[in-house]
């Protein structure tokens, strides 16, 4: 397998500028994914959907990644041009969005979200090829500079999707992703790619020598229990139970743009936050903002409160969502890091499917209140991880 070792910085105005211009691309990428993304559950139902089949439209974005994000990776580390991968998920996106839009019946939604998955699994390719910009030792800011971009896109798009469903109805939403998308597409046309030195491995040693990292293992486990009630509660029924309350279109728009806000901002102060308190505690943090959060939902009969309570909830998922990543390629070679991301993303993505697909069965069955109990169990169970030795050392 052919690696690389970047040898580019953050040093030269060249770099800056691509720096912005990948930026910019990452933007519309993640924004052509979420925008439809707070109407979903419900847009879902409309076709008469019930909550099980709405977790399982929900959990098809994920089945593409835990298939294709690592070897995603692999091909990532092993081609000396990857520029074409990222434009590949950006058409994906682009595909899907107008799938879902044109979508007659619930089948065809699953299908169609299933293409918005292909094109996610290709992030993988994101943060290394932006990280590549940076110093290798500058990785942890890089992560941090690319997931803050990504936290900003959600945070405007999942706003604006919902005031669009609003004032225009569901497939506006979904027509309006699909052309952010082509501006991604347009946007990368005019970024270079980050100087690379090629560096030959044996590539199934090198795969088998990265997947069997036990910092990696343990971080992916984590990331796995994350995800899961991430995509049960953020992205899968705490839509359904705020329509239940009350809320409008809008107002969950709002729900999803603050708790995504909230994300983004959390995401710049995890670098600080590790430096002062370690590893570990941020974990921890992180794990007790977001499951204490979600566990006082079936609570809250007011959707202002719910908007304050998905504020913290958004604290707790950015510091995970940051630290966990950046943890996943802190044991490995820089030219091996696209490899280890891939594993990682993929191992988690098995949390974004079995989120909504094993929710939705616990919601019709047992309650939506359950659903939120188990993801708050799973945040706990985090916050145990956090003090392993494994990651105790790091």
């Amino acid at each position: 397998m052919l690696s690389r070792k970047s040898v580019s910085g953050i040093s030269s105005p060249s770099d800056r500028k691509h720096i912005i211009l990948f930026s910019i691309v990452t933007f519309f990428f993640w924004a052509s994914l979420y925008l439809y993304v707070p109407i979903l559950p419900v847009y879902a139902q409309s076709t008469g959907a019930s909550l099980t089949v709405v977790g399982t439209i929900i959990a098809a974005y994920a089945i593409p990644q835990m298939l294709f994000r690592i070897p995603i990776g692999i091909l990532f580390d092993a081609i000396n041009r990857r520029k074409f991968l990222i434009a590949g998920g950006i058409v994906m996106n682009c595909v899907g969005a107008l799938g879902l839009g044109l979508a007659p019946s619930t089948s065809l939604l699953f299908f169609a979200r299933i293409v918005t998955g292909i094109g996610a699994a290709t992030w993988v390719t994101f943060a290394i090829y932006f990280a590549a910009y940076y110093p290798v030792e500058d990785a942890r800011r890089a992560i941090g500079v690319i997931n803050f971009v990504q936290g900003m896109a959600l945070v405007i798009t999942t706003y604006c999707g919902g005031i669009i469903a609003e004032t225009s109805g569901y497939h506006y939403t979904f027509f309006g992703a699909a052309l952010l998308g082509i501006v991604a597409l347009i946007s990368l046309l005019a970024t270079r790619e980050p100087s690379i030195q090629p560096i030959k491995q044996d590539s199934q040693r090198s795969f088998i020598l990265v997947a069997a990292q036990p910092l990696l293992l343990v971080v992916s486990f984590m990331g796995i229990l994350s995800q899961f009630a991430n995509w049960s509660g953020l992205f899968g029924f705490i839509p359904v139970y705020g329509a239940q309350i009350g809320a409008s279109s809008a107002d969950l728009g709002t729900i999803t743009m603050l708790s995504l806000a909230a994300s983004a901002i959390a995401a710049l102060f995890v670098v600080p936050l590790v430096k002062r308190c370690g590893n570990s505690f941020t974990i921890l943090l992180g794990a007790i903002l977001m499951g204490g959060a979600i566990s006082i939902i079936p609570l809250i009969h007011q959707v202002g409160l719910l908007e304050g309570t998905m504020v913290i909830y958004g604290l707790g998922r950015g510091i995970l969502i940051t630290i966990l990543m950046s943890l996943s390629i802190q044991a490995v070679a820089p030219q091996q890091r696209a490899t280890a991301m891939g594993i990682y993303q993929a191992i988690y993505a098995v949390g974004m499917f079995l989120g909504p697909f094993v929710s939705g069965s616990i919601a019709d069955g047992f309650g939506i209140a359950t659903v939120f109990y188990l993801s708050a169990f799973f945040c706990l169970v985090i916050a145990g991880m956090a003090y392993f030795p494994i990651i105790l050392k790091q």
